[in-house]
């Protein structure tokens, strides 16, 4: 079981303490402006890094690795929409078949002498 409480020697700004990494959460208003820029420009110029990590109070490092990690997830949801379209495009349920393609075949005897009904679908 891993404790989540920041370790004592380290500052408690928006940081959590998973083993010996610190994993940066964002507030609700850093990830808005994050998600904004990244809607606007999928990759982030120097100059607009450098503006939006003084405007968020992060580092330029962090705001570029939000980015490359915003591009990964927009790719894995694509990969699996595009699965799900070419899945439902090559799987389509075959429906019942109807009464009238049941064919009566011949009908054999069971060894008391009685008929017995057998249907085969076409």
């Amino acid at each position: 079981y891993t404790s989540l409480t920041p370790h004592p020697l380290c500052p408690l700004g928006g940081k959590t303490r998973t083993k010996d990494k610190y994993r940066v959460v964002y507030t609700d208003h850093q990830r808005m402006e994050l998600e904004k820029e990244f809607q606007f420009n999928r990759y982030i110029t120097m100059r607009r890094k450098s503006e939006l990590s003084m405007a968020l109070s992060l580092s330029e490092r962090q705001v570029k690795i939000w980015f490359q990690n915003r591009r990964a997830k927009e790719r894995k949801i694509n990969r699996k929409k595009l699965q799900h379209s070419q899945q439902a495009s090559t799987t389509t349920p075959t429906p019942p078949p109807h009464p009238e393609k049941l064919l009566k075949i011949a009908q054999p005897h069971d060894s008391s002498g009685k008929k017995l009904d057998i249907c085969v679908l076409c």
